[in-house]
C-alpha cells in the first residue's frame, strides 16, 4: 500500500488520440468505444484542494476501437462547475465533500442575498456515462446532467432535470427497457421530502427530433418516511414490470441541506446514518406508477450504491444489489486519508440476493409462514404482521467486491453471470477483475498485480451470441508502479483469459463508471 497515493494524482489530459501499444489480440469483430469518466482534478493551485475524492472535477476518457487497432484520448468535462473553480482556484458549487466558496463573479450584495438553490447545484458530471438513443450524457448525482460528444469528448449541453422534473437529486444510472424507455429515480425537498419515479419514452413516443429528457415525466410521487429526510440513492432495480429501489438508513437532512450554503456545508455534511432504520424496498409498477402496499423491510441497516440486476421470477422479484454494513466506505476517501496511504479494509461490500415475493393476499397469510418458494436460495421473506414482510438477504460470492455489471441482454431477466472488481478493497478481490455465477456462487477472477487497480469492468456480446458469457470484458487498467504503462485489458468472458492488453504512453484516470459503444451509435 505504500504507493496507493499515486491513484490520488491529478489527471493530465490528452486531447490528441494516441495509439496504444497491443499485447496479443484484441477480436477483429470489436468495434466501437469503450467509454469511462471519473473525479480527474483534485488541486485547484498549490494551497487549495478539494476534500474528497468524489469531488474531482470530471474527465473523461476513451478507448477507440477497430480493426483490432486501439487509441486513446481524454478530456475535462467542461462543466459550469469546473470553469467556475478553474478561476477561483476554489469550488464555487457544493461539492460532495467540499463546501462552495463566494463566486468571485458576483457582487457582495448577490452573495448575501443568495440562499440554497437548486439550480446553482453542481453540474461536475464525474460519476457515469449513459445513452439514450443516439445520444450520451455524463451524470452526476444533482438535477444537472450533461451531453457529451462521445467521438471528440467535447463538452455540449447542460440538461436540467428539475426544469422538467422537479426533482433536485437524480441517481447516477437511469436504465432502459427492453421498449426503450428509460427509467431514473429522483428526490426532491420543496414541499416536504418525496422520490420521484422518472420514465423517458422511447423514441416512437416522442416529438420528432426533440431533446429527449425534454419528454420525460414524473410516473410516481412518493413520500419519505421521514419529515425532514430522504434516503439517499445512487442506483435502483428495474425489472420487466416493477421499478424497486431501497429506502435505506442513510440520509440525507433536508433542514442542513437547505442552509448548506450559508454555513459553508458540503452534501456529505448534510448526511446522516440511522442505523437503528430498517432497509424498505419499495416497489413500484412501471406501467401506472402504482405503489405496492405490501412493506418490505430488512431489519439489517446496509447502504447500497449499486444493483447488479432485477428480475421476475415465478411471482418473486429477484433484487440483486451491493450492501454496505455502514456508510464508512465514504469516510475512507477522504483525500487527507489516501493520500497518506490510508484504506481501511473492514466493512467491505458483499454482493446480496433478496427475493421479494409478489404477494396478491397478504391478510390470508399466517403470521411467521415464510413466503419464498424459490428453490436454492437462503433468502427468506416472513410475514411479521399484517402488510409488513420481513426480508433477509443471502449473501453471493466473498466480500470485498462492487461495480457490478452484466451482459446487458439479460437486464431484467434471469441470468447467471456478474462482473465486477475489487476496487481498492484488500480482499479477495484485490487487485482483480471477477466473475460470479449467482446461482453457485462460483467464482473466476483475473488478476493483476499489487500496483494494478482496475476499472468496473464492461461486457461485450461477441456477433451472433447464443450463451450468456459468449463475449469480452473490457476494462481500464492504472499501473502505479513506477515506469510501468496504464492500459485497456481485453478478456474472455467465458474463462477470465487475457486475450490482451493496449498499453497507453500517457496515464489513464481512475473512472468511476462507463460504457461500450458500438460504431453504430
Amino acid at each position: 500500500m505504500e504507493l496507493f497515493k499515486e491513484n490520488f494524482h491529478n489527471a493530465v489530459e490528452c486531447v490528441e488520440p494516441v495509439l496504444t501499444k497491443s499485447k496479443g489480440e484484441v477480436p477483429s469483430w470489436l468495434c466501437g468505444t469503450f467509454m469511462r469518466v471519473g473525479p480527474g482534478q483534485f488541486d485547484l493551485s498549490d494551497d487549495f484542494s478539494v476534500n474528497h475524492w468524489m469531488d474531482g472535477f470530471a474527465i473523461m476518457y476513451k478507448f477507440s476501437i477497430s480493426g483490432g487497432q486501439v487509441s486513446f484520448r481524454s478530456k475535462y468535462l467542461r462543466s459550469d462547475a469546473y470553469k467556475k473553480a478553474c478561476v477561483a482556484q476554489k469550488p464555487i458549487f457544493t461539492e460532495f465533500g467540499t463546501h462552495s466558496y463566494p463566486d468571485p463573479c458576483k457582487n457582495i450584495f448577490s452573495r448575501m442575498l443568495s440562499n440554497f438553490d437548486a439550480h446553482i447545484m453542481t453540474d461536475n458530471c464525474s460519476n457515469t456515462v449513459t445513452c439514450i438513443e443516439d445520444q450520451v450524457f455524463v451524470a452526476t448525482e444533482t438535477c444537472f446532467i450533461r451531453r457529451v460528444d462521445p467521438i471528440t469528448l467535447e463538452t455540449k449541453e447542460k440538461v436540467d432535470l428539475n426544469k422538467y422534473t422537479s426533482v433536485n437529486f437524480a441517481s447516477s444510472h437511469p436504465l432502459t427497457d427492453s421498449s426503450g424507455a428509460t427509467y431514473n429515480l429522483g428526490s426532491s425537498f420543496v414541499g416536504g421530502p418525496k422520490y420521484h419515479v422518472i420514465r423517458v419514452p422511447p423514441s416512437d413516443e416522442k416529438k420528432s427530433g426533440s431533446e429527449p429528457w425534454m419528454n420525460a415525466r414524473v410516473l410516481a410521487n412518493i413520500p419519505s418516511s421521514w419529515r425532514a429526510s430522504f434516503g439517499y440513492n445512487h442506483s435502483f432495480g428495474l425489472s420487466e414490470n416493477y421499478i424497486v429501489f431501497c429506502e435505506q438508513p442513510m440520509t440525507v437532512n433536508t433542514l442542513k441541506l437547505a442552509t448548506s450554503q450559508v454555513k459553508s456545508k458540503s452534501l456529505h455534511d448534510c448526511m446522516e446514518w440511522h442505523p437503528q432504520e430498517k432497509v424498505k424496498f419499495i416497489i413500484v409498477n412501471k406501467s401506472t406508477g402504482e405503489v405496492q402496499k405490501v412493506k418490505y423491510v430488512c431489519e439489517k441497516p446496509f447502504m447500497v450504491f449499486h444493483h447488479a440486476n432485477t428480475y421476475e421470477e415465478k411471482g418473486h422479484l429477484i433484487v440483486d444489489l451491493v450492501a454496505y454494513p455502514n456508510p464508512e466506505i465514504l469516510g475512507k476517501l477522504y483525500l487527507n486519508k489516501v493520500r497518506m496511504n490510508e484504506y481501511s479494509n473492514e466493512d467491505p461490500p458483499q454482493l446480496v440476493r433478496f427475493v421479494l415475493p409478489l404477494v396478491t393476499d397478504l391478510q390470508s397469510v399466517p403470521e411467521g409462514q415464510e413466503l419464498v418458494t424459490l428453490p436454492g436460495t437462503e433468502a427468506s421473506a416472513v410475514k411479521v404482521r399484517e402488510g409488513h414482510i420481513k426480508v433477509t438477504g443471502m449473501d453471493i460470492g466473498e466480500p470485498g467486491w462492487d461495480m457490478p455489471t452484466i451482459n446487458k441482454a439479460y437486464s431484467a431477466k434471469p441470468y447467471r453471470y456478474v462482473y465486477g472488481t475489487g476496487g481498492w478493497e484488500r480482499g479477495y478481490y484485490k487487485n482483480a477483475v471477477s466473475k460470479i455465477d449467482v446461482d453457485s456462487g462460483s467464482t473466476w477472477l483475473w488478476r493483476g498485480t499489487e500496483y494494478q487497480y482496475l476499472s468496473e469492468p464492461i461486457f461485450v456480446a461477441s456477433p451472433n451470441a447464443v450463451d450468456e458469457d459468449d463475449g469480452v470484458l473490457l476494462a481500464s487498467v492504472c499501473d502505479i508502479q513506477p515506469g510501468k504503462s496504464d492500459f485497456m485489458l481485453v478478456l474472455d468472458a467465458r474463462t477470465m483469459e487475457e486475450l490482451a492488453r493496449c498499453e497507453v504512453s500517457v496515464k489513464v484516470p481512475n473512472g468511476l463508471h462507463g460504457t461500450f459503444l458500438p460504431d453504430k451509435l
